[in-house]
């Protein structure tokens, strides 16, 4: 009898652990929900469906449902503009571009941007998001449960070396410009190999001038120093640097060092932390890059990148799946207040935004 009381009190406490362990998730979901009532949750760097590159027509519906899944406001959705001089990508006919060095004619480059902007418009035309043309849109979005895309270039090449084409962009949607990518283009430099020195070029400056003007958000990623300093001495506005890491936790050309960190916030910027599964193997790792960040110059400027589909390899529990709710429920484990959260899970991104439109 003795061994049998035992054996029942032994099954009941592992039905009231197993309770009290499924609630644990449903608990921190119910959380997450409260935070997103109050803040809007971006994604400040992302190549949904692999549109950048892939001979897709525009970002997929299941793409779309997982940041429906992330309760993700806004989906900065980018194209790689110097995949034109790079490569390793398919062309609308089917025919893929080899890896290497190409030399486009004039226009192409434009053309090229232009190609990859329209399966943004078109993931809109049909009907499965929003364009975020501006902070009230997208507050307007959310409110009928709508994801808005955000049209952003990684790497300006696709200017062509002319402004009047930032403005064309413009007016077709673009709303973020991210200055360089793989190469040192007719704008700046860049922080990995092949290394050159030196900021800004004359046209960078023009750009930088003509996005203030035009509200549209500069991000500094794969920028070198020079060009980061460049930037934050010239333009009116805050900018970001969209996914990365922190040096002090991790060395590595794409990572930034504490000065840089401290410059970007001191002009009000936002530094995103990327779920770099290759060097950041498990969401617990970016959190200690965003605590750094946090302990370093304040939770106002750090934000969440997460280059989607422009990784080989994502951080565990973000995983391919893009979780967007593991990283909240990391930072929530940590102990980070509901205040906190909301600000890195996008509240950040969306105050430079509101600020980068309000001041043009």
């Amino acid at each position: 009898m003795i061994a049998l009381r035992e054996s029942a009190k032994l099954t009941l406490l592992l039905i009231v652990f197993t309770a009290v362990g499924a609630a644990q998730p449903s608990l921190a979901q119910d959380r997450i929900a409260r935070i997103h009532e109050r803040y809007v949750f971006a994604d400040m760097h992302a190549h949904p469906s692999r549109f950048h590159r892939a001979n897709v027509p525009r970002i997929t519906a299941e793409e779309i449902a997982r940041y429906r899944r992330g309760t993700m406001d806004i989906m900065v959705s980018t194209i790689s503009t110097d995949a034109i001089y790079s490569g390793n990508y398919v062309k609308r006919d089917g025919t893929q571009v080899p890896r290497g060095q190409h030399r486009p004619r004039p226009g192409e480059p434009f053309a090229f941007t232009l190609d990859r902007l329209e399966r943004i418009l078109k993931t809109i035309e049909d009907g499965d998001a929003v364009l975020a043309s501006d902070p009230a849109s997208v507050l307007a979005a959310r409110r009928e449960g709508h994801v808005a895309l955000l049209p952003a270039m990684e790497g300006a090449d696709g200017l062509d070396g002319k402004i009047e084409n930032l403005r064309e962009l413009h007016r077709r949607g673009l709303r973020l410009v991210q200055l360089v990518h793989f190469r040192a283009n007719e704008l700046g430099h860049i922080q990995t190999y092949p290394y050159s020195p030196g900021g800004l070029t004359a046209f960078g400056e023009e750009v930088v001038q003509e996005c203030n003007r035009l509200g549209i958000i500069i991000d500094l990623a794969h920028a070198n120093t020079e060009t980061i300093m460049h930037v934050l001495r010239l333009s009116a506005h805050p900018p970001i640097f969209s996914h990365t890491g922190v040096r002090a936790l991790h060395e590595g050309d794409r990572y930034l060092t504490d000065d840089e960190i401290r410059a970007i916030a001191a002009k009000g910027g936002v530094v995103g932390i990327w779920p770099n599964g290759s060097d950041l193997p498990h969401v617990n790792d970016m959190v200690r890059h965003i605590d750094h960040v946090k302990h370093l110059v304040g939770v106002d400027h750090v934000g969440i990148g997460s280059d989607l589909r422009g990784m080989g390899r994502y951080s565990e529990g973000f995983g391919e799946e893009a979780d967007f709710h593991a990283i909240a429920t990391a930072l929530l484990e940590k102990g980070y207040s509901d205040e906190e959260v909301g600000k890195i899970m996008g509240g950040n991104f969306f105050r430079v935004w509101q600020q980068v439109t309000n001041s043009r």
